[in-house]
């Protein structure tokens, strides 16, 4: 559900910056540090939503595998932790 939450969201988004980018056709001049360039509204909107999207899609992926090896870690951590655990139940069990 969440994830069909999320591509809801993300999909609403995209349409909402393609109605924006249709209804802004207007001529807008970009200024560089060397150089200008001519670009339509609705292309400028297109290039800066793109880039925002793959800046924000690295971000998350980024910290979503520190996460992952984060977990991994620690469940292995935890495996060694109830074999300690095990053995020392084993070893009361004995005595």
């Amino acid at each position: 559900m969440k994830r069909f939450l999320t591509i809801l969201i993300t999909v609403l988004f995209f349409v909402v910056a393609v109605i924006l980018g249709l209804k802004n056709q207007q001529l807008v001049t970009l200024h560089y540090l060397i150089a200008q360039n001519e670009l339509r509204l609705s292309t400028l909107l297109a290039i800066i939503f793109s880039s925002g999207f793959l800046v924000a899609v690295c971000l998350a992926s980024y910290f979503y595998l520190i996460l992952k090896m984060r977990n991994r870690k620690l469940q292995k951590l935890n495996i060694k932790q109830r074999r300690e655990l095990n053995d020392l139940r084993a070893k009361t069990e004995k005595d």
